[in-house]
């Protein structure tokens, strides 16, 4: 069975993951030629588990996992298009090593690899935080649905890097000397690097 190239989009809140997606579903040039997938963290909203909780994370790798999975095998027949991930399996490490538990344990709960999970995706694109270089764009609660103060914001994606930079196709789109246009433009010329020029 033919996969298609799946992509995650990961860092932390605010770094334009969300925008990019929405982007690309309205541009003509673009919007046949990607599928996205929402965070699975809105499929658990109501399972009852706490964030608290290790089996939350847990919960989020698998339910990561059917998404994925139960798209690829949806997309099998049809002409190849590039799944982009709101997140993927290794995000939940991140949010687990915040909370101050151990890297080595997470691996044994969730009874998976790194190396595993790395070899999920064709490619990780990482956009940074706002609040890291664009403090003036990173918005809270109640303008945007995110908690995080600034610094909170800057560790997690220092946390997310950490979890996702061992992969062969790692890229860090950062915010230094370039406002979101660019920032925008810059991932696109990178995913059709990665997957080759659009249909």
């Amino acid at each position: 069975m033919a996969h298609c190239p799946m992509i995650v989009l990961t860092g932390g809140p605010g770094g334009g993951k969300t925008t990019l997606i929405e982007e690309l579903a309205r541009d003509t040039e673009w919007h046949k030629r990607v599928a996205a997938l929402t965070e699975a963290i809105w499929t658990l909203c109501h399972a009852n588990i706490s964030p608290q909780d290790r089996l939350f994370q847990r919960a989020m790798v698998y339910v990561q996992m059917g998404l994925e999975e139960g798209l690829q095998n949806a997309l099998a027949t049809t002409r190849s298009r590039i799944i982009l991930c709101h997140r993927g399996t290794l995000d939940p490490l991140a949010y687990w090593l915040k909370r101050g538990w151990a890297e080595d344990e997470f691996f044994t709960f969730t009874q998976t690899t790194r190396e595993t999970l790395l070899g999920r995706y064709t490619a990780v694109i990482h956009l940074v935080t706002a609040a890291d270089g664009a403090a003036a764009h990173y918005a809270r609660y109640p303008v945007a649905h995110r908690p995080e103060t600034p610094a909170q914001a800057i560790e997690l994606d220092r946390l997310l890097q950490h979890a996702w930079q061992e992969h062969p196709h790692y890229y860090r789109f950062d915010n230094a000397g370039r406002d979101w246009m660019a920032k925008s433009a810059a991932v696109r010329q990178r995913i059709e690097r990665i997957v080759g020029p659009l249909a």
